[in-house]
């Protein structure tokens, strides 16, 4: 009884140590992201990426669909480059939507905004990777936008589809809008069609999102991961993007 005891109260202190240390390693990636953003100014830069050794980027009658990289709130279209570099290096057509600045627009805004842009390029049937606040746009695009073809699925990474439990004290109007009585995150939950041709992401401990990226219907997994944008990079997620892309099956639930 007295081993047990204290393996307990050693075992809690070293768990909260270690959460603490994934935290700032969380909140250094994300500011990494954010400076290099900024640094290669991918305001200017085009929406459209070509495949990599492929010049031009028209993917005009290509079997292989295009893949949409939509970012989170305050990220702008740089923060998930390094996906796009390997999504490029893998023979994909990126597009990405510097348009949305730093995503603060309302999700339905946000959409029509993704929606205009991907006509004019005449995109259809593409594959979206979505971090965030990304995930819901994305769902909207699949959802309401549904007649037009635009997007086929989606892999959703930290999106908060319950809602955020604590975002009605956030600082900002753009961050209270993940509360989760939203009307608009409560019609998108209604909508259970397209779940199945969703894969959501989680991660074990997200201080931002919690639990909420489980999503009725998809896919889901929880990958043993602390924080919110760490999870970018964890090398589970990187497989699971490639099994995605390439349409590998997935286990129904995965916990880590």
């Amino acid at each position: 009884m007295g081993q047990a005891t204290e393996m307990t109260t050693t075992a809690a202190p070293r768990r909260a140590l270690e959460v603490a240390g994934g935290l700032v390693l969380d909140a250094g990636y994300a500011l990494w992201r954010q400076v290099a953003s900024i640094a290669q100014g991918r305001f200017a830069e085009t929406t459209v990426h070509a495949p990599e050794g492929r010049p031009g980027g028209d993917s005009a009658g290509s079997a292989v669909p295009d893949v949409v990289l939509i970012p989170g709130i305050y990220e702008p279209a740089g923060f998930l480059d390094p996906l796009r570099r390997r999504l490029q290096s893998q023979g994909r057509r990126v597009i990405v939507l510097p348009e949305l600045g730093y995503n603060r627009r309302t999700i339905p805004e946000s959409a029509e905004l993704a929606a205009r842009r991907l006509r004019e390029l005449g995109v259809s049937n593409a594959v979206v990777i979505a971090h965030s606040k990304g995930g819901l746009v994305g769902k909207l695009l699949m959802t309401a936008y549904s007649e037009e073809g635009l997007v086929s699925r989606m892999l959703a990474i930290a999106t908060p589809f319950g809602g955020a439990r604590y975002s009605r004290y956030a600082p900002t109007r753009p961050l209270r809008a993940f509360y989760p009585g939203n009307p608009v995150l409560g019609s998108l939950a209604k909508n259970l069609e397209a779940n199945a041709r969703i894969v959501s992401v989680g991660a074990g401990f997200d201080p931002l999102v919690g639990h909420a990226t489980h999503l009725e219907g998809a896919r889901n997994t929880v990958l043993p991961v602390t924080g919110h944008f760490r999870i970018l990079a964890d090398p589970a997620l990187l497989a699971i993007v490639d099994d995605f892309i390439g349409e590998a099956p997935f286990p129904r639930e995965q916990a880590g």
